[in-house]
């Protein structure tokens, strides 16, 4: 009699834990999904303050192109010139690869704010309702289980709006904090690389043909 109520209690025990569980993730995501937006509300908040002053920020050279491609990867809410700084920081400073590395990690760091929103909401995005959105992220959800380090590398390497969807769908399927960061900053790179180059080799070019004064 004994060894039952003790079974009893142990079963009692695991299954008021395995209810507890589900209720633990929904609370941790909450959790992530208000960071998330605090984060991007306030990266926002101080791109609104600091939007008079971008042209300054190509005085801190590579510090600069790191802060401002951080502040642009962060946030959508508010226009981030990130590509036009790195595009002119890589005529006036004496490394373009240099400002492309500075550039690709802070815009991978800005990234995790997407990324933690997927990590937080991965229930809703799967169950969400028929429509475009719910095709949009099974599409991305289909690239990141067959071919997920290559699909953040291409992502990352090209000019992509869609760039948010794709680092929900990452933090969603539950890809390491850290093997993201690596690979979106690979991607994040060679986009800032190339971008450098061109403003190296054809920024004074395009301030001649409108007139302007070299920087």
């Amino acid at each position: 009699m004994l060894e039952h109520r003790k079974m009893d209690t142990a079963t009692k025990d695991g299954d008021s834990q395995a209810e507890a569980r589900p209720k633990q993730r929904r609370r941790f995501g909450w959790y992530l999904i208000v960071l998330s937006a605090l984060m991007m509300i306030g990266i926002a908040a101080l791109a609104v303050i600091f939007r008079d002053d971008w042209s300054d920020f190509k005085e801190y050279g590579y510090v600069g192109a790191f802060v401002v491609s951080f502040m642009a990867g962060a946030t959508v809410i508010v226009y981030v010139p990130g590509v036009p700084l790195v595009f002119a920081l890589g005529c006036l400073l004496p490394y373009p690869f240099l400002v492309g590395i500075a550039a690709g990690l802070g815009e991978a760091a800005g990234e995790f704010t997407g990324y933690l929103a997927g990590r937080g909401s991965g229930s809703f995005l799967q169950n969400q309702k028929p429509g475009i959105g719910q095709r949009l992220y099974s599409r991305a959800e289909g690239w990141m289980k067959t071919h997920p380090y290559l699909t953040l590398f291409l992502a990352s390497a090209v000019f992509n709006p869609f760039f948010d969807l794709i680092g929900a769908t990452a933090g969603a399927t539950r890809i390491a904090p850290w093997r993201f960061y690596v690979i979106v900053a690979a991607g994040k790179i060679v986009k800032g690389t190339y971008v450098a180059y061109f403003g190296m080799l054809g920024l004074d070019y395009i301030l001649g043909w409108f007139n302007y004064e070299p920087l």
